[in-house]
Formats: C-alpha cells, sequence, structure tokens
C-alpha cells in the first residue's frame, strides 16, 4: 500500500456509484450489496440475518471471490441496482477496526489508539489505519471490535444505508475531514498476536500416522468445535495430541493453522439448519444450454479414440471466443482451465485447441500431475480463487481420483464427487468431467461409464459420445440425462482431416432429436448375430406399418423391440425407405414420402 494513502475525491462522494469507483482506482474491489428500503427492509426481500450487508447473488454469485475493481462491471451493478449498498475488499495494508455498540467503544477507548480518519456506522464506528506488515493471522480477542483487513472479508463503506435508516458518513473534525490515515503502532500489531494457552494432557489409544495427520486433527477440531470450545481450547487440545500421537508431529504453526480454520465454523446448529423462507430463489444457468450447467457437474462418456477430447477443445473453444456452436444460441465466454491426464500440453493439447479455432491466452493447463486429494484439492482451490474459469475439464475422472479409491465403491466415489461439486458451486464454474465407457453392458445409458454410479448420481448433466449408428464417419452426443432442462437433441459432427500430421478439426452437422442414448450405446446387428435378412424384415415391418398412417416414433420403438428388430436396425430401415421425420409438438412422428 502507498504509504500516504489517503480518502479525497470521490472517495467522499454522497454516490454510491462514484465512491465504488474511486476505491476500486485505490486497489480495492467491490462487491455490490442489497441496500435498506424505504420501510426500512432489506432489499433482497426476505428476513435475512444481514439487512444492507449481503451481496446481491446475482452479479456476486461468490460474494468476495466475485468483488471486481472493473469500472463497467461496477457502474453496470449499480446503475441496474441504485439502491445497492458498497462493500469492499480492502486494499493491502489497510485496516479497519469495526467499533460496534457501547462495548466496543470502551475496548477501543482503552487501546489508546492514535486518532485517525473514521466513518459513523449505524451502531459505531470504522477507524482505518495503515499497516507496513500483515497482521497476526491468530489474533487475540477484542470485545466489540472486529478487525478487517485485505485478506478478511469486505466492509461496508460510505454512502451506504445502514438498518438504522441512517447512512454511513465520513467524522469531521472542526467541520473538516481528517483524510490521511494514521500508521497501526507497532505495540498493537504485536498485542494483537494470540498469546499460547495452557497445555491440555490428553491421551489417545491409537497413533496418527504420516499421511492422514491433517484429516484426522481436523476431525477432531471439528469435533471440539460443535461442543461449544473457543479456538484457543481446540489449539491448546490439537497441540497437546499432535505431540503425543501424531508420528511424526505436524509443524505447530500448521495446528494452529487448522484451529483458526475450524473456528470460522459455527459451535452451533444455527448456521447448521436455516429457513427456505430467508433462502433467496435463483435459476439454473447454463454455460452452453442445455448440455453443460454453470455452478455444477456434467459428465461425458465414451469409448477411447473415438473424439471426446476434439469434441471437449471445441467446446472449449467456444467459451474462450464467446461463438457458440450452431446448434447453440449462446454460450458463456470465459477462460478454461484444462486438467487431463493423458494430453501433453505442447505436441496434443495446444494444437488441437489452436486448430478448433480457441483463444489460447484464455487456456490454463494443470502441469503438475496431482490426484485430486486434499492437497490436490486445495490447489485447485487457489486456483479458482485466482482465476475463475467459465470451464473446467478434468479428462478423465477416474484418473484423478487420490491413490487407494476404489471407483467402483459408492461411497467412496460419492465423497469425491461431493468435493469436485462443492467447487463447482463455490465458484459458480461449469465442471465438465469426462470417462470411459466400460465393456459390459449396463441397464441404463447413464450406467455405461467406468466406476461407480455415484458418479453418474451427482452429475446434473450427462452426454454419451459415440459413431453415429447410421455412418461410422460420424460422431454423436447424445443428452442422457438433464436435471435443470429438458434434453437437448443429439448433437451430431464429423471429424474433418487437416493433414496427416495434423489434429482433426470439427465440422457440425444437424442435431437429430430422434437420435436417443441407448441407440448410440447398442451393438451393430453383425455383433447381435442377426442375419443381413433382419433388415429386409424390418423395412416391410415399417413400410406395412407407416401405409396406414403417421407413426410417433416412441411408439414405432416399441413395436419394433416387441417384433425383435433392434433400434439400430429400425433406423437403418428408415432411412431406405426415405421416411420423413417431423415434429408435433415435442414428439417425434414418421411418416412415408
Amino acid at each position: 500500500m502507498p504509504k500516504a494513502f489517503r480518502f479525497e475525491g470521490d472517495m467522499l462522494s454522497s454516490s454510491t456509484l462514484k465512491s465504488a469507483l474511486a476505491w476500486a482506482q485505490r486497489g480495492g474491489k467491490i462487491v455490490a450489496l442489497h441496500g435498506i428500503s424505504d420501510s426500512g427492509n432489506c432489499t433482497c426481500g426476505k428476513r435475512c440475518k444481514s439487512p444492507g450487508k449481503h451481496p446481491i447473488a446475482k452479479l456476486f454469485p461468490k460474494g468476495q471471490h466475485s468483488a471486481t475493481d472493473s469500472p463497467a462491471m461496477i457502474r453496470r451493478a449499480f446503475e441496474q441496482y441504485p439502491s445497492a449498498n458498497v462493500g469492499v475488499v480492502l486494499p493491502e495494508g489497510v485496516v479497519v477496526l469495526d467499533v460496534d455498540g457501547p462495548e466496543g467503544v470502551e475496548t477501543f477507548t482503552k487501546l489508546n489508539l492514535p486518532k485517525t480518519f473514521s466513518v459513523k456506522t449505524g451502531r459505531g464506528e470504522h477507524h482505518y489505519y495503515s499497516t507496513r506488515e500483515p497482521l497476526p493471522k491468530s489474533r487475540a480477542h477484542l470485545a466489540g471490535i472486529d478487525i478487517k483487513d485485505s485478506v478478511s472479508g469486505y466492509i461496508v463503506v460510505a454512502p451506504s444505508m445502514h438498518k438504522s435508516g441512517r447512512r454511513y458518513r465520513v467524522q469531521k473534525k472542526k467541520g473538516k475531514v481528517v483524510a490521511p490515515i494514521v500508521e497501526l503502532t507497532d505495540e498493537f500489531r504485536r498485542s494483537l498476536a494470540r498469546q499460547p494457552t495452557p497445555s491440555v494432557k490428553v491421551k489417545l489409544k491409537t497413533s496418527i500416522r504420516q499421511g492422514n495427520r491433517n484429516d484426522q486433527l481436523t476431525s477432531i477440531a471439528g469435533s471440539l468445535r460443535f461442543r461449544g470450545l473457543e479456538q484457543s481450547a481446540i489449539s491448546s487440545a490439537l497441540q497437546a495430541i499432535n505431540s503425543i500421537s501424531c508420528s511424526p508431529p505436524l509443524d505447530s504453526e500448521e495446528v494452529e493453522r487448522i484451529a483458526l480454520s475450524i473456528d470460522r465454523y459455527a459451535s452451533g446448529h444455527d448456521e447448521a439448519f436455516g429457513w427456505l423462507g430467508d433462502v433467496e430463489e435463483s435459476e439454473p444457468k447454463f454455460l452452453h444450454y442445455p448440455y453443460i450447467v454453470q455452478g455444477a457437474l456434467t459428465v461425458l462418456d465414451g469409448n477411447m479414440g473415438q473424439g471426446k477430447s476434439t469434441f471437449t477443445c471445441a467446446i472449449a473453444a467456444a467459451v474462450t471466443t464467446g461463438k457458440p456452436s450452431p446448434f447453440a444460441d449462446r454460450i458463456e465466454k470465459g477462460s478454461v482451465l484444462f486438467m487431463s491426464a493423458e494430453d501433453e500440453p505442447s505436441r496434443v493439447l495446444k494444437p488441437r485447441l489452436i486448430k478448433a479455432g480457441a483463444d489460447v491466452s484464455k487456456i490454463r493447463y494443470q502441469e503438475e500431475p496431482f490426484s485430486l486429494d486434499t492437497r490436490g484439492l486445495a490447489l485447485l482451490q487457489h486456483e479458482l480463487t485466482a482465476n475463475t474459469p467459465a470451464l473446467v475439464i478434468i479428462d478423465p475422472i477416474i484418473a484423478f481420483m487420490k491413490e487407494g479409491t476404489d471407483g467402483n465403491n459408492a461411497t467412496e466415489t460419492m465423497h469425491f464427487m461431493v468435493q469436485i461439486d462443492r467447487l463447482a458451486r463455490e465458484f459458480d464454474t461449469a465442471i465438465l468431467i469426462v470417462r470411459h465407457l466400460r465393456k459390459a453392458r449396463a441397464d441404463h445409458a447413464m450406467h455405461q461409464g467406468i466406476g461407480s454410479i455415484s458418479i453418474s448420481a451427482r452429475v446434473r448433466s450427462g452426454l454419451i459420445l459415440a459413431p453415429h449408428p447410421d455412418n461410422p464417419r460420424l460422431r454423436a452426443v447424445a443428452h442422457s440425462k438433464s436435471n435443470y432442462a429438458e434434453p437437448g437433441p443429439t448433437i451430431v459432427f464429423e471429424m474433418v482431416s487437416t493433414g496427416p500430421k495434423s489434429h482433426p478439426r470439427v465440422d457440425w452437422r444437424a442435431v437429430e432429436p430422434g437420435l436417443t442414448a441407448d441407440e448410440l450405446l447398442a451393438p451393430p446387428d453383425a455383433e447381435r448375430g442377426r442375419p443381413p435378412r433382419e433388415r429386409d424384415k424390418a423395412n416391410v415391418w415399417l413400410e406395412g406399418i407407416l401405409r396406414k398412417g403417421a407413426a410417433k416414433k416412441k411408439d414405432l420403438d416399441r413395436w419394433a423391440q416387441a417384433e425383435g428388430i433392434s433400434l439400430p436396425t429400425l433406423r437403418r430401415a428408415g432411412e431406405e425407405l426415405g421416411v420423413i421425420k417431423a415434429k408435433d409438438g415435442k414428439v417425434s412422428v414418421w411418416s412415408l414420402p
């Protein structure tokens, strides 16, 4: 932070928009918050716990993680919501002491800190200070005072409206604003460091070995927090357990970080449960309607060498350029993260993306191979925090399960999938996972992928890629599962060669609403042991049915199977007869020419 950080110009404006833009110019990041209505209620329209202080979810779905310094985005937010309050993630080096109520005022007076720039809030004051060094992560408790800095969320700034009906307003001395902010004293910084507490003697029957220490101590800390223990007591207990039972013991600072992370969670049940009436409704969002869901998981299943990677690169290219495929009205534009266990970046991934027309400057990739265990999930979370891609592609998902995980075990697989899904929801990003198909025939297309059916259960959208049953040169992608919308028509494309030593490009064809995932996965007639005359039988049967009049495709499927005619054979018979495929609403109808 610049040494002479000052509050000046539009930072002191009575306009929330001007104030927000000025804060962004001085290094802050902005979150538009719900404001206070004329009736004194939060403009979110709900019975919320923090009126006038929580983000507008439609614009800032990840709260402080969505904070922006883009003038265009800030202007758009406050023009769309003129009564919004201003939340600021503070610039590095700025610290605010949020003094709340009489208890906070009493505590602040005893601190005997120098006078500085301050803002009057509804129940207290915000005192702004500068610091050349970061504050200690583990801090002593100050009654009635909350300390905010660049890593501890956002703070509501002037001229926002408080629920009391009063605005946050800059305090003046003799009618003048005290613009410079004063530096915190070294003595105060040192006093914030939490002092060590007396050790606690504990005895555990089992030893906690390397590789399981963090998870076990986190679990113990969570149990203690749920029972109402404060951070100091949890820290003491963890330090004792670590020294006695961990083999070898963790570093004491690492143990302190575990205790600090658990302290962020509520000790009682109030934060674990809530009233549904307080929930702000939101519509499902799509990266690529209706096939790829935003803020959720989508799975793409297919056999090796059939074009899954070529297809994902084509979708990634569309995301980076914002140019949708012919079968989509729009696509969410943004960056893409590739986590590929099979494709080498320089010889495969980048050339393939270039052929697809991608803006490779907007694509990140996983350079260091790692599985999504505790460390890997933390790495992925940091990457999503730093760059927040619109699309993450994990190919194949089984390769990223932590060592020792049984991909066919429903419990273990569900736990793994829940962690991935949580990241998709937290960062409101679309995560597309890729699977290979198993050889054995499953009872349902969504169960055909390798691994436990927990994978299929957790995703919100499922796609099946396979050769087109009528033309082996073509590929088809059927929408086999769709939780948030009507399934989309089957996508058809051809992988067109661009040279003997070059990667193919995608040539999109017309979609086929009548082609199903089960038809894609049905074995060819030859593999079923059917003689060539089987198609002749199907031709005669289909012509006889359609001479009586047009018929719904789903009825034809049912009748054909009753006659022992496979669906792929029925499709080929239809092609040979030149049947007319039409739509009656959402129903496919076949008729003779």
